[in-house]
């Protein structure tokens, strides 16, 4: 069980945000950059991610647990901690993040990822970036829609098998002769029936193969699934942990900050992440 201690207080989280637009330093980017981004845009495979880490509220406590560095912001009647699950998140990509309610308050609150927004701050200038927040379904049909596009492809590859396997019977020769009559070159085509069958085996045991490989990598991410948080009734004294998955924006900043806005027990709690460019990209 996590333990948070701290004393209620500070501003509200809208005050907060103002301050950190306020705080954002505009952004302008140097011509290396630009040409940098450039290079990444055309080239295939090009990447980029920022590191995340937390900024602490002055109302919130931050401690360790399992390597993993938490905040928690205690208000009335909730308890929320929270932490990312690793020190990079990748732009355009799914970062993950585990979230803990206690309710301290005297009434039951049902909590869900519809209590909870979050939202990207580049610059002080700009308009904060709307970020999903995935579903249990939706990331369940993530997974299928994965597994089938993958069948696709396993399809397309055994159809060239096949297609392969149609003339392995078929063997060539060619040689030349010479006689009385003169001499010349000839062409030989000959069919084995027995080696066409043989190579539609082998690609009719790949592609089944390759299916179960697929519907086994579908059942092991429909099964990892099993922490996303979902919907809940959390009664006094009790706690809900879960994982949140959040879809992280292409147009990220170099600096930006990604702020997550929680209602709890009729609290509203704030969360901020800093997402900085990684040192030596």
């Amino acid at each position: 069980m996590w333990t948070v201690g701290l004393k209620y207080g500070g501003k509200k989280p809208d005050d907060r945000i103002r301050e950190l637009k306020r705080g954002r330093k505009a952004f302008m980017p140097s011509p290396r950059t630009v040409l940098l981004s450039l290079v990444c845009f055309l080239t295939v495979g090009c990447g980029s991610s920022r590191q995340i880490s937390l900024d602490i509220q002055p109302d919130q406590a931050e401690y360790y647990a399992r390597g993993n560095h938490i905040v928690g912001s205690m208000k009335d009647n909730s308890v929320i901690a929270m932490y990312s699950f690793s020190e990079r998140v990748w732009i355009n990509s799914t970062a993950r993040f585990n979230i803990l309610l206690k309710n301290i308050g005297e009434e039951p609150t049902v909590f869900s990822i519809d209590n909870i927004t979050a939202e990207v701050l580049n610059d002080a200038g700009e308009e904060p970036l709307h970020v999903r927040i995935y579903s249990y379904d939706e990331l369940v049909k993530k997974a299928e829609r994965s597994a089938a596009i993958g069948a696709v492809f396993a399809g397309l590859e055994y159809w060239g098998n096949i297609t392969q396997a149609s003339k392995a019977g078929y063997s060539h020769t060619e040689g030349s002769f010479s006689g009385p009559e003169g001499y010349g070159t000839y062409t030989q085509t000959t069919y084995d029936p027995a080696a066409e069958q043989a190579a539609r085996a082998v690609a009719d045991d790949e592609l089944k193969s390759d299916l179960a490989e697929i519907e086994h990598d579908k059942q092991e991410r429909i099964s990892s699934l099993s922490s996303i948080l979902r919907k809940s009734t959390v009664f006094p004294g009790m706690i809900l942990s879960g994982e949140i998955r959040v879809a992280i924006p292409e147009k990220v900043g170099e600096s930006a900050s990604l702020i997550f806005l929680i209602d709890a027990a009729g609290d509203t709690h704030m969360v901020v992440f800093l997402l900085d460019e990684v040192a030596g990209r």
